[in-house]
């Protein structure tokens, strides 16, 4: 593939945020815990032996595989897993206090809610008040942690689809929690995704589709 002029292409400063294992998370600062540290999985029916795993702790889903869509049964009995039922009204306080955070640093509309543990803010308009769009990613990151005891990561993109995607390929899986794709570090990061399922909304049956129509890797 030949290489893009991205000159004309519409620039702007995007985040996408995340909340890590929201709900896990919560439930871990509820208990005085470190989100990081503990040992939490939400699940819908502590009852039901084939409950769904609503939500993880990061530790939970490195130690024992177990994420949102597992079942109860799959969690080791003999494990140092807390498991909770959900607590939605909790959750949705602790999201109305995140986005009240964000509104320090943007407008309503530019604020635009993906779901109740991901966002994306357009920071272009703030950018001479705050500085560049790191800088406000970082106080994001730093004032969630101190005011709600949660770990946020933060995607930056010149436009919605890279900060998404920088979010889910670099800035979710470690510190400092926050990467930046540009434009011109397509090459190098979108092209290179695969399986092409890990692309934000290919599911396996456009995967299956595009292959059909010999589309194999997302650089091609």
């Amino acid at each position: 593939m030949g290489l893009v002029n991205y000159v004309h292409f519409p620039k702007r400063s995007v985040l996408c945020i995340d909340v890590k294992s929201f709900f896990a998370s919560v439930e871990a600062v509820r208990r005085g815990l470190d989100p990081l540290d503990a040992y939490i999985a939400v699940v819908s029916d502590i009852r039901r032996a084939g409950a769904v795993v609503l939500a993880s702790s990061p530790k939970v889903k490195k130690e024992y595989s177990i994420k949102t869509g597992s079942r109860l049964f799959e969690i080791p009995k003999k494990s140092p897993i807390k498991i909770v039922e959900p607590n939605m009204s909790l959750y949705l306080q602790q999201n109305r206090a995140i986005q009240n955070i964000f509104r320090r640093y943007v407008t309503d509309e530019d604020l635009h809610i993906y779901s109740i543990d991901e966002s994306f803010l357009d920071v272009t308009a703030s950018l001479n008040l705050f500085g560049p769009a790191e800088i406000i990613a970082k106080r994001i990151l730093k004032e969630v942690k101190e005011e709600l005891g949660l770990i946020v990561a933060a995607g930056i993109g010149d436009n919605p689809l890279l900060a998404k995607l920088a979010l889910d390929h670099e800035a979710k899986k470690r510190p400092p929690w926050i990467a930046r794709w540009s434009y011109e570090m397509v090459p190098e990061t979108v092209w290179k995704i695969e399986p092409m399922t890990d692309f934000w909304g290919i599911s396996r049956g456009y995967d299956k589709r595009l292959k059909r129509l010999g589309i194999y890797t997302i650089e091609a």
